[in-house]
């Protein structure tokens, strides 16, 4: 705790336990704690702590997918690893996951498809938080779609990352196709 005349200061840009949200919440010592002593505010500091957990709680809360979330268009992403082996491989892989459960796995050279590989996309639910995606090909497996790919999920959306033999790890994105040229 940090003391600025005679009023110590609970979170400060230069206390160890500072937040990104809160820069200096100053803590009177009186018979009431204020927030901001002379702003006119009358939250004690349980009142900020209770805010303060909202808040984070809000901002951590992760994106629950469902089955609806899964279906549609998904490209590299080249955010992950970016340079010219993403941009490569934007330009040449990509996939469909429709309605009716199946999926299309296209082998581009930039806007035009060169090979679609068609398989059975089984949508198992009933892991939680998230449901798993489970391929089926009928025949033989290209190297990023030959093991089912593992889902991760962040704050506000989710990707996928595939294996692959020749590139480790393949992280797709939902989105639809674009020239990056």
């Amino acid at each position: 705790m940090i003391e600025t005349n005679n009023v110590p200061l609970l979170f400060s840009s230069s206390h160890p336990s500072s937040g990104n949200c809160f820069t200096a919440i100053a803590v009177a010592h009186y018979k009431k704690t204020y927030f901001w002593k002379n702003s006119g505010w009358d939250l004690d500091w349980i009142d900020l702590l209770d805010c303060f957990a909202m808040y984070r709680k809000i901002c951590d809360f992760q994106k629950e997918i469902e089955k609806e979330d899964i279906y549609g268009d998904y490209v590299i992403d080249r955010d992950k690893f970016a340079g010219k082996q993403a941009d490569w491989q934007y330009n040449h892989y990509r996939f469909t996951i429709t309605k009716d459960n199946q999926i299309l796995f296209y082998i581009t050279n930039k806007e035009r498809i060169v090979k679609t590989i068609k398989g059975k996309a089984e949508i198992k639910e009933y892991y939680t938080p998230s449901p798993r995606l489970k391929l089926i090909f009928e025949e033989p497996k290209f190297h990023i779609i030959a093991d089912n790919p593992a889902l991760y999920r962040e704050i506000w959306s989710f990707y996928y990352v595939f294996y692959s033999d020749k590139y480790q790890n393949v992280f797709f994105k939902k989105g639809t196709w674009h020239s990056i040229d």
